[in-house]
Order: structure tokens, then C-alpha cells, then sequence
């Protein structure tokens, strides 16, 4: 009985320590702001952009010396899908040189499908990032992806 009560913690242990998707909001790894990041020391580093599904994504990026980013995004959804439409990005934390990953849902959402988009918003990191990528998903109207299309698009000057 005790091996099997100590099976059941580890396996419960393992279940609450799965890391999920969080949203680029959620965390302290970005923060929004309404001002562009052109000026501000910031020079543009490229962009990426795609069309799925009805989902249409653009995320600009501009970098800093110290590799610190900022990112305007923008989704428009074209479709009467019921889907709405956002945007999922995969970046390394502590520049360039790095291997962990991770995945951010940027806070734009489009729910229209009329093509009109989301007003484009600017989020900026809170550490040296590198390695951004982004791609288009599908949400629900709450901004939960519910898929994402199967390439991921790097961010080229």
C-alpha cells in the first residue's frame, strides 16, 4: 500500500509540474505598451507573416544592443469558421545563443472575419530574447488556441 501511495504522489507530481501554453500576458517575460518601439533605441530587426485557415498574422520585431525585443503584432481573421483568429510565438530566453524554448500566446485576437484585424499592439520583453518565431492559430472567442498551423515562420531582416 505505501509503494502504491508513493507511485500515485509522483505521478501527481509529474501531472502538476507539465508546464501548459501561457499567454505573452500572463507572464513577466513580456509587457504591452502603446508606443512604438521605433526611436526608442530599439532598431528594426525584420518581420514574419503568414495566411492559414483563414487567419492572417504579422509580428514585426525590433531589437536592442542588449537583445532585449519588441514585437507589434497584428491577426486579422477572414473567415465564417467559428474560429477566431491569433497568434502563437516561440522565442529563447537569454539571447540568441540559447536552446530553451518558449511558447507565447500573444494577447491579439481577432474575432471578426471580416478581415478587418485587431489594432496592431506593441509588447516588449523583459529579457534578452532570441530565436523569435511566430505562426497562426485558431482561438476561441476567450483567445484559447485551439490549433495552430504546422509551420513555424523565423523573423528575417
Amino acid at each position: 500500500m505505501k509503494r502504491i501511495s508513493l507511485v500515485l504522489i509522483a505521478v501527481l507530481g509529474l501531472v502538476i509540474a507539465v508546464p501548459s501554453a501561457a499567454s505573452a500576458h500572463s507572464t513577466d517575460d513580456w509587457y504591452y505598451d502603446t508606443s512604438s518601439p521605433g526611436g526608442n533605441g530599439y532598431k528594426y530587426a525584420g518581420d514574419t507573416r503568414s495566411s492559414v485557415g483563414g487567419v492572417y498574422q504579422e509580428v514585426d520585431e525590433w531589437t536592442t544592443s542588449g537583445e532585449y525585443s519588441a514585437i507589434q503584432a497584428y491577426v486579422e481573421d477572414t473567415a465564417t469558421d467559428g474560429y477566431c483568429g491569433t497568434i502563437e510565438i516561440a522565442y529563447t530566453h537569454g539571447g540568441w545563443q540559447s536552446d530553451h524554448w518558449h511558447f507565447r500566446t500573444v494577447p491579439v485576437l481577432d474575432c471578426s472575419t471580416n478581415g478587418a484585424g485587431t489594432a496592431r499592439a506593441y509588447f516588449y520583453s523583459s529579457y534578452p530574447i532570441g530565436n523569435l518565431n511566430s505562426r497562426a492559430c485558431h482561438a476561441n472567442s476567450a483567445g484559447k488556441i485551439i490549433h495552430c498551423e504546422k509551420n513555424w515562420h523565423t523573423v528575417m531582416p
